[in-house]
């Protein structure tokens, strides 16, 4: 009996279970989105239950649900498991000839009314999801243009506020100074720098309100799709910057260091060169002290050009076909356009170690007498007795003859000349005389060694008489030989003797000598001509 009963219970607890799974079957599982009900599943598919089915559904269903609306089509397709409904390009369920039988229709017509379902259920509670996010997405955008303009009104308070506490400590800019020479003035420094935070601040300007624009665009579907892509626009070549800037670390590395090696080097030939010039060290007889500057110049001139050499393959786009481009054209316009340029920077260099003057020498090049004031590669700067700058380039001063009366003044003075013509009825010792006490009257000129008078030629009416005397001036050149005219004057008026032409003594018909009266005898009488009659002479 027991086992009688116990065998009922196990078919009543079957029987249960099979009524349940009838009912269950009998009213269906319902499929949703967003709360929304469907159709109802019936039936199940291999070891998944209709529950099962129901609860995959609703989960692809709310992913779609998410999805951008172009990516939302609902279409059917025919495969081994029945009709698949696709969302897009992603199945959601498949049709089967059991689902049918459930309902009744057939699998095609099924799945129709299923998808149309599906279709009609996105819209829906699409439409009903944007009406709930539209105040949200509407608000966020007004809280992010008030916090722009907010922003930008900061912005500007404080560009002003920084301008004005520059503008306060205008006079405590200092100049910028290179050697002594005002490279860039007070003015310039502080229109510079105005200008920067002027700029700099406009920059920010313009970033807050593309970043507050794309922002409000990004909450909108419709706009979303061109707010992205303006942002990929704008963070693309960004991305690109930084990763070249990454990749471009290790040749700036290279580029420093060979930078600080080239400075150190640089200065140390800077440091030897100069003790060379101050006469601390001495390079002779490979360089002279005079020289040793211009030598220090195109000895670094060379290393900065082997240093660039060894830059540029380091410099990003330099081997591009736009940078060779850019080269060749710049070679050309330097070949065409600096031609007398490059011939007078090699005749100054010639210049330079020809060694022809010193700075503060009197030199004449060309029609040019004036003391070296400037000298370079490329010119010799030459200051006259009138106080003017006169430039003459290297490679006229190459091409002319040169006279240095400073060159050999140290040693063995210069000797200031001049001529004077007399006539022979003049005795040449009395006029050797009267020059050498003339010369030895003026300032600047040398007692030993002593003036020389050298008589240079016999002319038909006079001689010509050359006055030597020597100096350590030759910088006074100008007032030493108007002082040494004015004294020669002085000492022939003195001696009696006229600084004349022997062909006015030939038209000489009574009038005054030249002689000043200071120098005349008191019994002084002017002569004339004699005529005698010729019948008295013939008697």
């Amino acid at each position: 009996m027991r086992k009688i009963a116990l065998g009922v219970l196990v078919t009543l607890v079957f029987l249960g279970i099979a009524v349940a799974s009838a009912e269950i079957s009998t009213e269906g599982v319902p499929v949703e989105v967003a709360g929304h009900s469907l159709f109802l599943l019936h039936s199940g598919v291999g070891s998944f239950t209709a529950v099962d089915r129901a609860r995959t559904v609703n989960s692809r269903l709310e992913a779609a649900l998410l999805s951008p609306p172009a990516n939302n089509a609902v279409v059917t397709k025919k495969s081994d498991l029945g009709i698949l409904i696709l969302v897009g390009s992603e199945p959601i369920i498949a049709v089967t000839e059991a689902d049918a039988r459930a309902e009744g229709v057939g699998a095609e017509a099924l799945a129709d009314r299923w998808a149309s379902a599906i279709r009609q259920g996105l819209l829906q509670s699409r439409a009903e999801r944007d009406r709930e996010t539209l105040l949200g997405r509407v608000l966020i955008g007004g809280a992010v243009i008030v916090s722009s303009l907010f922003l930008l009104v900061l912005l500007a308070r404080g560009r002003r506020f920084l301008l004005k506490w520059l503008i306060e400590r205008r006079g405590r800019i200092p100049a910028f100074h290179f050697k002594g020479l005002e490279l860039v003035s007070t003015r310039r420094i502080f229109r510079g720098v105005t200008f920067a935070i002027s700029l700099t601040f406009l920059a920010v300007m313009l970033f807050v309100c593309i970043a507050a624009l794309l922002l409000v665009f990004v909450q909108f579907p419709a706009t979303r799709r061109y707010a992205y892509q303006v942002f990929l626009w704008l963070w693309d070549p960004l991305v690109n910057i930084g990763k070249g800037a990454l990749g471009y670390l290790p040749n700036l590395f290279y580029i420093l260091v060979i930078v600080i090696v080239t400075r150190l080097i640089l200065r140390g030939i800077g440091f030897i060169f100069d003790q060379a010039h101050r006469g601390v060290i001495s390079l002779e007889p490979w360089i002279h002290d005079d020289v040793a500057l211009p030598t220090s110049q195109i000895v670094k001139t060379v290393l900065i050009i082997l240093a660039l050499f060894f830059i540029a393959p380091l410099i990003p786009g330099t081997g591009s076909t736009a940078a060779r481009g850019i080269s060749v054209m710049l070679g050309l316009m330097v070949s065409f356009g600096s031609t007398s340029t490059v011939g007078n920077l090699i005749a100054g260099v010639v210049l330079t170690y020809m060694r022809p003057f010193k700075l503060g020498h009197r030199v004449k090049i060309g029609d040019t007498t004036g003391d070296v004031i400037e000298r370079t590669f490329l010119y010799t700067k030459l200051l006259t007795i009138k106080n003017e700058e006169v430039i003459v380039p290297s490679l006229q001063a190459l091409g002319g003859a040169m006279v240095n009366y400073s060159a050999e003044g140290a040693e063995r003075n210069l000797i200031l000349h001049t001529t004077v013509t007399i006539g022979y009825d003049a005795p040449w010792r009395k006029v050797h005389e009267l020059m050498i006490h003339a010369a030895e009257r003026t300032a600047n000129v040398l007692k030993e060694p002593k003036p020389f008078v050298l008589q240079t030629s016999l002319n038909d009416f006079f001689v010509s008489y050359q006055l030597n005397a020597y100096t350590d001036q030759p910088n006074k050149m100008a007032t030493i030989y108007a002082e040494l005219h004015e004294n020669i004057q002085d000492s022939f008026n003195e001696g009696g003797i006229e600084i004349m032409s022997p062909h006015y003594f030939q038209l000489r018909d009574g009038n005054t000598t030249t002689i000043p009266d200071k120098y005349r005898s008191p019994a002084y009488q002017p002569q004339r001509f004699r005529v005698d009659n010729a019948t008295t002479l013939g008697r």
